[in-house]
């Protein structure tokens, strides 16, 4: 009876763990935000649509620069020796730059589409926008 009991555990502790690292991507849920986005832009009108276009290619040095901060954030994260205060800098100077993308969405009147704000991103404005928690938490543009 004991080994049975026992044996159940673990193919449940197996079963439990193994669904939960299929979920985790490593990046910490980040996922293909980008890919839902345009897949939602189909539905926008064509004037909206070009605005938001012309808003990444405006700014595209930004996105280069934190797609970079990030991948730095990632290496430093996963070394051995790990320095918080080269992590906090780094993460500080991410928080810059969704800010400044946040501010330049903002101005350019396309916020509302750009970033985990928009729909189908599962940012703060939730599962396809529609409220609750996604995958960013409440993360901007990270």
């Amino acid at each position: 009876m004991k080994k049975k009991v026992l044996a159940a555990i673990l193919i449940s502790g197996l079963a439990i763990a193994t669904v939960a690292s299929a979920n985790w991507n490593g990046q910490r849920g980040y996922g293909n935000c980008s890919q839902m986005q345009m897949q939602g832009m189909q539905n926008l009108d064509p004037a909206i649509q070009e605005k938001v276009k012309q808003f990444h290619m405006d700014n595209q040095p930004i996105f280069k620069e934190m797609a970079m901060k990030r991948a730095e954030k990632r290496a430093l994260m996963q070394g051995t020796n790990i320095d918080p205060k080269v992590v906090a800098q780094v993460t500080g100077e991410l928080f810059d730059l969704r800010t400044t993308l946040r501010l330049k969405a903002e101005a350019a009147g396309v916020a509302q589409y750009v970033g985990p704000m928009a729909r189908g991103c599962n940012g703060m404005g939730g599962h396809n926008g529609h409220g609750g928690s996604g995958r960013h938490h409440g993360r901007m543009m990270n």
